[in-house]
C-alpha cells in the first residue's frame, strides 16, 4: 500500500525524511540494541545523506547497508558503495558500520550466497529502507523483465538479497549486472521510504499504481506499506 507525503520544496521533504528515518532508527536501537538502515544511491538522496550525517544518533549502533549495487568494484565511478561511503562516512555518521554488496566474484549470480551471508549479520528486519524509482518503474535493482526478477520478487524468497541481470537500456547504462534486496526483505522493514522528485516520476508512479501494475514498483506496493516522499 502506498501513502503519500507531498512537500512544496525539496528542503522540506529532506527535513521530514530525516526526522522519520531518525525516529525509525532510534526505535530499533531502543528495542533491540542495534538498527540497520538500507540506502539507495543516486543524486536524489544526497541532501538527505548530508543531513543524516550530522544527526545526533547512536551511530555506533547503526549498520548502513545498500539497497542495491551495480556489479562494479569500489573504484568504479558508478559504485553505489563508493557513493554511500562518500556521502555518509563522515561527521557523526562516520561511527556507523557500513556494509557493501560487491564481492570478488565477477558474476553476481555466483555471489548470492556470500552476499546473503554478509547481510545475515545485519540487525534485520531493517529499521528503515530508502528507495528510489526510475522512469521505467524499477526500484532497488528490480528492473522490469530482468533475469532473476521473479525470484527476487517471490513472496516465498526470504533471503535478503538476489542477483539480477537487467535488459540494457538508457536507465541501466552499461551496468546490467546487479545485486538487490529482495522484495520480501524490503517489505519486512519497519519504515519504507520512496524518495522521488519532479512531475515525471510522480506520473510514472501514479500510472504504475493505476494501470501499469506489472511494473516492479507497483508489485512491491502490493506487498509492502510504502510512504512516498515527493517534492517538485
Amino acid at each position: 500500500m502506498i501513502s503519500w507525503r507531498t512537500f512544496e520544496t525539496r528542503a522540506e521533504m529532506v527535513d521530514a525524511l530525516e526526522e522519520d528515518t531518525s525516529e525509525a532508527l532510534m526505535r530499533a536501537i531502543k528495542k533491540q540494541g542495534r538498527a540497520a538502515w538500507a540506502v539507495s544511491g543516486g543524486s536524489t538522496p544526497k541532501p538527505l545523506f548530508e543531513a543524516m550525517a550530522e544527526a545526533p544518533l547512536a551511530w555506533e549502533d547503526i549498520q548502513v547497508a545498500l539497497v542495491d549495487e551495480r556489479w562494479v568494484d569500489l573504484d568504479h565511478p558508478r559504485s553505489n558503495e563508493a557513493f554511500m561511503r562518500g556521502a555518509l562516512e563522515r561527521d557523526l555518521a562516520a561511527e556507523a558500520h557500513f556494509v557493501g554488496m560487491k564481492t570478488r566474484h565477477t558474476d553476481p549470480f555466483d555471489a548470492v550466497a556470500d552476499v546473503n551471508k554478509r547481510y545475515s549479520g545485519l540487525s534485520l528486519p531493517f529499521a528503515s529502507v530508502l528507495l528510489g524509482m526510475g522512469p521505467d518503474g524499477h526500484t532497488a535493482s528490480l528492473f522490469p523483465d530482468a533475469e532473476g526478477l521473479e525470484e527476487a520478487m517471490a513472496t516465498t524468497n526470504m533471503l535478503p538479497c538476489a542477483a539480477l541481470r537487467a535488459k540494457k537500456s538508457a536507465v541501466t547504462g552499461e551496468e546490467v549486472d546487479r545485486m538487490s534486496l529482495t522484495a520480501a526483505a524490503i517489505a519486512g522493514a519497519n519504515h519504507i521510504a520512496l524518495m522521488i522528485t519532479g512531475g515525471e516520476k510522480k506520473q510514472v508512479l501514479e500510472r504504475a499504481l493505476a494501470t501499469d501494475t506489472h511494473l516492479p514498483i507497483a508489485r512491491l506496493a502490493q506487498m509492502a506499506d510504502i510512504t512516498v516522499y515527493w517534492a517538485p
